[in-house]
Formats: structure tokens, C-alpha cells, sequence
């Protein structure tokens, strides 16, 4: 049996506050585990979720990397490039099945990360979908021209993040600290599930929907009211079950309960498991827009004539598109449900 490690400190990882020796602590952990799925599944439930979020964390950071060590290869005996990547994720951790296990990394961010006390600002300035773990093993995904407000360590006995813009969300189960967001008036709280919300300033209304779990929506503020036709008031709430949305009115001050979601959208977060064989790259476009009902595309030929050996296993479409980006090595923009891709080469 594997050596124990205390959540806490994998946490304590994640905001950043492990020293040298703590640090060294975490890796002869990780590496113990040898790729051996069965050892992983004797760590507790919260344990695991943190070990997956590492070991993602670990992938995310270093596929360029390994791009040139041979886990991502190019035939060239072969009329056009094949490119491979051999990955594979379950819901226990995520693993890189190569001849070598890599090594561990702090994370990197390329986005706007400002420091102010206690409270850090993430702010994605690309036209891309970025990700970031917190320091509980939350995993959220930030929409281009959003920012997400949280502190470094969330407190002992709650989670507590602040929205400005679009992301999703994928809460690392903790019943004993509820997590909640918070919009201008609109607070979502949830223990541990899977939910987008899109608050942009601009916009007359705030959405929250979910794809896994059950979520809670409020309005601050609001006074106790009858409720008609699905309409609640804040100190009630609604309670919205997977493929249902909360709509908060801004002018109406107003919060409404939809039974069903009809944005198509969503469907980029809702996971699915995907195997390519050689494919070339315009046939993974087709495959990903039909199972995830968006609309991916390139003009460019670079990446139209390569070709994909790839194993996507429970993973929602932005983080094959991560996955798709370090490997053709080129950059992709988004626009609701819309992905174009371009390569970097010159």
C-alpha cells in the first residue's frame, strides 16, 4: 500500500504555499504510484479528485515537452505527417501512457494573474477558453474577455469565488465547504458539480446551467415574493437539476427556472469519449462538431494534412482543443460555439 498524504497538503500545493521539503513530499508520492490505476484507488474520494486535478495539471504543463521525447510523433515514412499522442484520462486520474513518467511541475499560467492580499484576479485576455485549478482542486474553465475573482486558500468552512464574464465549473465535492459564486446579485452555491454561468456587464440577463449535480441559485437583496409562473424570489431560490438553468432578469429584477436548456452551446462541456486511428485532421473536426454540436474549423493546410492517433477519454471539447493545440502547435479562437484553428508555424 502507498504512503498516505494529508488532502491539506495537496491543497496547500495548489495555492502555491508548499515549501522545498513539502514540495519533495508531493513528488516521491506522485511518482510512487508507478501508473498503477489500482494503487490510486485506495486514496479517499477528495483524495483522489486532488490527484486527478495533478496529474492534469502535470499533462496541461508538459505535452510540448514531451512532444520531442516521442509521446507525440511524426512518421515521416509516411506521404503526410502523422502526428500521435497517446492519452488516456479516467475518473480516477489522468495518465500518460508513455515509456517514462513526468516529472512534477508548478503550474504555468499565461494569462493576466494579479495579487492583491488575500485575493488574486484571474483574467483571461485570449481569445481562448483557459483553465485554473484552486487550491481545493476546483477546476474552472474562463471564457475569453472574463475574469475570475478568488482568494489564494479558501477559508476552513466555505469556498467563495466572485464572476465577472463566462466560465464553467467543475467543483471538487467538499460538504462540509460549500462553494459559491457570486455574480453582481446572482449567487450560485453548489457542493460539488458541473454548471456554467454567463454574467457578462453588458448583458440584460445572468445564466446559470447545469450539466452535472444540483446547483442553488439567489438573488441578494431580494425580498420575499409569491412565486408565478416558475418565478422565485431570492430568499427561496431555485434549485436546478442537470439540464435545467436559472435566468435572472437585471431590469426585472427577476429570477426565473427554465425545465430545459435550450442553447446549444452547452454541449461543448458535456464529456464524451473519443478514439482516433491515424484520422486525418479534417475528419477529427467533423467527428468533434457532431458529438459535441459545434462548429470547429481551419483554412490552414499545415494542420489540414496531418493526421490524429489520439484516445480522449471522459473529456469535454475545450480540453481536447488544449490537448489539439500543443499537438498541432498551433492556437484556436472561440466565439460561442464556433473554433478556429490556426497553425504557429511560420
Amino acid at each position: 500500500m502507498k504512503k498516505k498524504l494529508p488532502a491539506e497538503l495537496l491543497e496547500k500545493f495548489f495555492a502555491g504555499n508548499c515549501d522545498e521539503h513539502e514540495k519533495d513530499m508531493i513528488l516521491a508520492w506522485y511518482e510512487s504510484f508507478e501508473l498503477d490505476r489500482d494503487d490510486v484507488t485506495e486514496l479517499s474520494a477528495r483524495e483522489q479528485e486532488l490527484f486527478k486535478m495533478l496529474m492534469w495539471q502535470n499533462i496541461n504543463n508538459n505535452i510540448n515537452e514531451v512532444e520531442g521525447d516521442g509521446i507525440v510523433s511524426i512518421n515521416r515514412n509516411r506521404t503526410n505527417r502523422v502526428k500521435t499522442i497517446l492519452y488516456w484520462l479516467s475518473g480516477v486520474a489522468a495518465v500518460l501512457i508513455a515509456v517514462f513518467f513526468i516529472k512534477l511541475k508548478p503550474q504555468q499560467v499565461n494569462n493576466t494573474l494579479q495579487v492583491t492580499n488575500t485575493q488574486q484576479v484571474f483574467s483571461n485576455t485570449t481569445k481562448a477558453i483557459k483553465d485554473i485549478i484552486l487550491s481545493d482542486g476546483s477546476r474552472v474553465w474562463v471564457s475569453p474577455g472574463s475574469a475570475l475573482t478568488y482568494t489564494k486558500t479558501f477559508e476552513k468552512h466555505s469556498r467563495r469565488v466572485s464572476l465577472t464574464g463566462e466560465a464553467f465549473f467543475e467543483v471538487t465535492k467538499d460538504h462540509s465547504r460549500p462553494f459559491s459564486i457570486s455574480t453582481g446579485n446572482v449567487i450560485t452555491k453548489v457542493w460539488g458539480t458541473s454548471f456554467r454561468i454567463r454574467a457578462y456587464a453588458a448583458d440584460k440577463t445572468t445564466r446559470v446551467d447545469v450539466v452535472t449535480g444540483k446547483v442553488s441559485v439567489t438573488v441578494a437583496g431580494q425580498l420575499t415574493k409569491p412565486g408565478v409562473n416558475n418565478t422565485l424570489a431570492a430568499g427561496d431560490g431555485v434549485m436546478l437539476l442537470p439540464n435545467q438553468e436559472a435566468v435572472y432578469d437585471k431590469v426585472a429584477d427577476d429570477l426565473k427556472k427554465n425545465m430545459e436548456i435550450k442553447d446549444a452551446s452547452l454541449g461543448m462541456w458535456k464529456k464524451a469519449s473519443l478514439s482516433f486511428n491515424n484520422t486525418p485532421i479534417s475528419e477529427v473536426f467533423k467527428a468533434l462538431n457532431k458529438s459535441f454540436n459545434v462548429n470547429i474549423s481551419s483554412r490552414d493546410e499545415s494542420i489540414k494534412t496531418d493526421f490524429l492517433k489520439a484516445d480522449f477519454t471522459n473529456e469535454n471539447l475545450p480540453a481536447i482543443m488544449e490537448i489539439l493545440k500543443k499537438t498541432l502547435n498551433a492556437t484556436y479562437s472561440v466565439n460561442g460555439n464556433s473554433f478556429i484553428m490556426e497553425s504557429n508555424k511560420q
